[in-house]
């Protein structure tokens, strides 16, 4: 196993070394620990497992680089998010590992006793970078003064299936608008997945692309457009069933801004 992890503080060298050791389940006497700047020539380069930690700037303090061999008597299975929960754990750190698949300023945050969830880091460009904890979805006691909100990256990647337009053997701007409307619906009809939230700038977002959906339906050719109808028609249908009229919205507005979601999101 090979593994990138980043500390929300900086821990002792010994302490590193035997909630490492304990992580991993081998023997501390079969383990390699060592700063970067330390003597490389002097490590058990042959140990079960060996980790280089590095300093860092703003609000995560260590980066380690770890590899377990994957022989007998090393856990090497679970990967990343097993190692950081059980160094959490032993340490009571907040400890981050890369979500690469949704976005590389995205982590998941593992701490103590709770579920890990996803966390936003920035980097400055400075040399050496400043690393700053801009969001997490949860109230995090390694970053209390992170913003809590779902993050929009993870929002735009969450897997929602949109039928009627994945059906349509057309291509264009309205297909991609019409992509958009009917997976913000889709979305409401399933409780605001992954997590029961949304954001109020991707509700606009969406908004918007039921606006040029309706541009576009005009300037379409005729027989596109009777499809292209007939699908809108269908998510617009869906959409009225979840929504409610909105008092405060003026009357003349186009008819989906008229409404708002029945169930709404907590952000």
């Amino acid at each position: 196993m090979i593994a990138n992890l980043l500390i929300s503080r900086r821990l002792d060298p010994a302490v590193l070394s035997a909630a490492f050791a304990d992580a991993v389940e081998v023997p501390g006497g079969r383990v390699d620990v060592c700063h970067e700047g330390g003597d490389q020539d002097a490590r058990d380069w042959k140990a079960d497992a060996l980790c280089t930690y590095h300093y860092l700037r703003g609000d995560v303090a260590m980066s380690l680089d770890v590899y377990v061999r994957d022989e007998e008597g090393a856990n090497c299975s679970s990967g990343e998010p097993r190692l950081a929960a059980a160094l959490a754990e032993r340490t009571g750190a907040g400890v981050l590992y890369p979500d690469d698949r949704v976005d590389p300023s995205t982590y998941w945050l593992s701490e103590p006793g709770v579920a890990a969830v996803r966390i936003r880091l920035l980097a400055s460009e400075d040399e050496p970078p400043v690393y700053t904890v801009d969001a997490v979805e949860a109230p995090s006691l390694a970053f209390p003064y992170a913003a809590v909100t779902p993050l929009a990256e993870v929002l735009r990647e969450a897997p929602i299936p949109t039928p009627l337009a994945a059906t349509l053997d057309i291509d264009g701007p309205a297909v991609v608008s019409l992509t958009i409307w009917e997976r913000l619906v889709r979305r409401m009809a399933s409780g605001w997945p992954p997590a029961g939230r949304y954001l109020l700038e991707l509700y606009s977002e969406d908004m918007r692309a039921r606006d040029e959906l309706e541009h576009e339906l005009a300037v379409s050719p005729e027989a596109e457009r009777v499809v292209l109808a007939a699908a809108t028609a269908e998510v617009d249908a869906l959409f009225r069933e979840l929504t409610k009229e909105d008092p405060a919205v003026p009357a003349d507005a186009r008819w989906w801004r008229t409404r708002r979601p029945r169930h709404e999101w907590a952000d």
